[in-house]
């Protein structure tokens, strides 16, 4: 199970750079196919945590699982703060890719626990998750490029920066193995973590990126994701 979960964690990674090629080959994307492709991953997402990670920690210890959402929460919204204050007024094109690139990258360590934390409950749910992180990663890697591009850095060296952000991910999911194994008590704890950073990222990224590029697109994108997520469990 260890090695899948990390195969599928490198996989989710390694979408960073897909998402920088997507860029290289194709610059203009409707905004429709944009929300639907957001809405998706918000829908797969809000999904996985409130129908197996979320109901997993709960029955195991509620007050476990609700501080570790709390604490999640907190964490990922002290990352957007800090890396909000950073990134006032970057003097380049370079600068801002290399912001966005560091707050991908803090993002992406939670993101790997959380595929750790999913694969703990069954392999279908590590792997629906890792799947979501993958489908958000694609656009991730467009923004860190995009910039990057635009301010003159060679398309090889945007290739392997990209690929090293993608790198975090598997830490991510080693780490949260490794803490699983060490301290079984923690699992409620971490399970409530993850979703709090899932829930976070739909809430305060995804969904407003989606919404700001279609409103019904969005809402085609999400429903698609949930149903998926759905079937994928009750079936």
């Amino acid at each position: 199970m260890f090695d899948n979960v990390i195969f599928m964690s490198v996989a989710a990674g390694f979408c960073t750079t897909v998402g920088a090629l997507v860029l290289f080959m194709k610059r203009n994307w409707s905004n429709r196919s944009l929300a639907v492709f957001l809405g998706l991953a918000s829908g797969v997402m809000v999904a996985v945590v409130l129908l197996d990670m979320l109901p997993s920690a709960l029955l195991s210890s509620p007050k476990a699982a609700l501080g570790g959402i709390l604490l999640g929460v907190a964490a990922i919204f002290f990352c957007d703060l800090w890396l909000g204050k950073k990134m006032k007024g970057p003097e380049t094109l370079l600068g801002l890719g290399y912001l966005i690139m560091l707050g991908i990258a803090m993002h992406d360590l939670p993101e790997g626990m959380a595929i750790a934390m999913g694969g703990e409950l069954k392999a279908r749910t590590g792997m629906v998750i890792a799947l979501a992180i993958a489908i958000h990663n694609i656009p991730e890697g467009m923004a860190i490029a995009a910039p990057l591009l635009m301010g003159g850095q060679r398309r090889l060296r945007i290739l392997l920066e990209t690929a090293a952000i993608g790198l975090i991910t598997p830490l991510g999911t080693g780490a949260g193995k490794l803490g699983i194994a060490m301290v079984p008590q923690l699992l409620p704890w971490l399970l409530g973590f993850a979703s709090g950073i899932m829930l976070y990222l739909v809430v305060f990224q995804l969904w407003p990126q989606a919404s700001a590029q279609g409103m019904r697109s969005r809402w085609m994108g999400f429903c698609i994701g949930v149903v998926i997520i759905a079937l994928a469990t009750f079936i």
